[in-house]
């Protein structure tokens, strides 16, 4: 019995450790126009069987793990247009973006429209 168990810990443990080499990570920040660090900003990107999502921090960062290959890396934030961003990973390759800029949505309000 004690073989059985160290043996399914074991696999557990190999199994994790499988998942964090073959990992690929994309990191950075997202700011206004106004050099301001924009919170909740929605990464996103996908491949043919999985997406992947993460959200920006108070201060902007994110961090977003992505298996190897090239993906189309999404920024979205209510009021701000969506930002796109073309990019190759290599398996267990850790990548910085550069900053990304989001640029505020000049879409007129509800009481902007009443008034013209």
């Amino acid at each position: 019995m004690k073989k059985t168990f160290f043996a399914v810990v074991f696999c557990l443990f190999m199994c994790n450790v499988a998942k964090i080499t073959i990992a690929s990570d994309i990191f950075g920040y997202v700011y206004d126009v106004n050099d301001r660090a924009l919170s909740k900003v929605e990464i996103s990107s996908k491949d043919d069987s999985k997406v992947y999502s993460a959200e920006t921090s108070g201060s902007g960062h994110y961090s977003l793990s992505l298996g190897g290959g090239t993906y189309t890396v999404k920024y979205e934030k209510e009021g701000y247009q969506t930002q796109t961003n073309d990019i190759s990973l290599q398996k267990d390759e850790k990548k910085y973006v550069e900053m990304v800029i989001m640029i505020a949505s000049q879409t007129p309000t509800l009481s902007s429209a009443l008034t013209d």
